[in-house]
C-alpha cells in the first residue's frame, strides 16, 4: 500500500497552487475559532499549517512583553515552514477570524517535498515572497517614524464601507502592534488627528475624511 506522499508524487502539478492541494490530503484539516492561538513562540516546530478560509496574524512578543504583528494570513498561505529545518517557533500565529487550517506534519512535508522537487520549488518561491513582505516591514520600522507608518498603513487598508473610506476591524492596540509602537503613542496620534478633521474614529473602524498629511 502507498504512503500518502507516494500517493501525491503521481500527480502532475498543472496550477501554482498545486502544491497546497498536494499538501492538503496529506494532512488533518480543522476549524479553529477566532481568537485562538496555533503556534506559540519558542515551541517545537513540528508541523507545518495551510490556510483554507479566515485571516490570521503572525506576531512576535519581545521583552517587556511588547508585541509586534509581522503579517496577516489568508486563505492558501502557509505558515510553520521552519519545520523544514526542525527549529524552534519564531513567531506566534493566531486567529483573527474563525478559520480553516490543515495540519500538515514534518514527516510527511518532507517525504513529499523530497519525492516532488516541483512543489519543494513552489514552496521556495512562496518563501521568497514571505521573506521580501518581512524586508518591507523590518525597512518601515527602521526609516519611517511612527507617524509614517500610522499613515501608510491605514492608507493601505482603507477601502469604501458606507460610503466612507474606512480602516476596518482595526483596534487601537492592533494598530500599535502593526506599527511597532505602543498603544499611548498610537491613541495621541490618532487624537490629534481627530481634531485636525483628518479621521473620525468609532468602534471597531478608523473613517479617513481626508487625505491624511505625509508629516505630523
Amino acid at each position: 500500500m502507498e504512503s500518502p506522499a507516494a500517493e501525491a508524487s503521481t500527480s502532475v502539478p498543472e496550477t501554482a497552487d498545486d502544491v497546497l492541494e498536494v499538501l492538503a490530503r496529506l494532512g488533518d484539516t480543522r476549524t479553529w475559532e477566532a481568537g485562538v492561538t496555533v503556534v506559540t513562540q519558542g515551541d517545537v516546530a513540528d508541523s507545518m499549517y495551510l490556510v483554507h478560509a479566515g485571516e490570521l496574524r503572525a506576531f512576535v512578543v519581545g521583552e517587556g512583553g511588547r508585541a509586534v504583528e509581522l503579517n496577516t494570513l489568508g486563505p492558501g498561505d502557509i505558515f510553520g515552514e521552519l519545520v523544514l529545518h526542525g527549529d524552534l517557533r519564531t513567531a506566534n500565529v493566531a486567529t483573527l477570524t474563525r478559520a480553516r487550517l490543515t495540519r500538515v506534519t514534518r514527516a510527511n512535508a518532507e517525504q513529499t517535498l523530497k519525492a516532488r522537487p516541483d512543489l519543494a520549488f513552489q514552496l521556495i518561491q512562496r518563501l521568497v515572497a514571505r521573506v521580501r513582505v518581512l524586508t518591507a516591514t523590518v525597512r518601515n520600522l527602521g526609516s519611517l517614524d511612527v507617524y509614517q507608518r500610522i499613515v501608510g498603513l491605514c492608507t493601505a487598508l482603507a477601502r469604501e464601507h458606507e460610503g466612507q473610506l474606512c480602516v476596518l476591524d482595526m483596534s487601537q492596540q492592533r494598530l500599535a502592534e502593526r506599527v511597532g509602537a505602543s498603544r499611548a503613542m498610537v491613541n495621541r496620534l490618532l487624537q490629534d488627528l481627530a481634531r485636525g478633521g483628518y479621521i473620525e474614529m468609532a468602534r471597531g473602524r478608523i473613517v479617513l475624511l481626508k487625505t491624511l498629511p505625509p508629516r505630523w
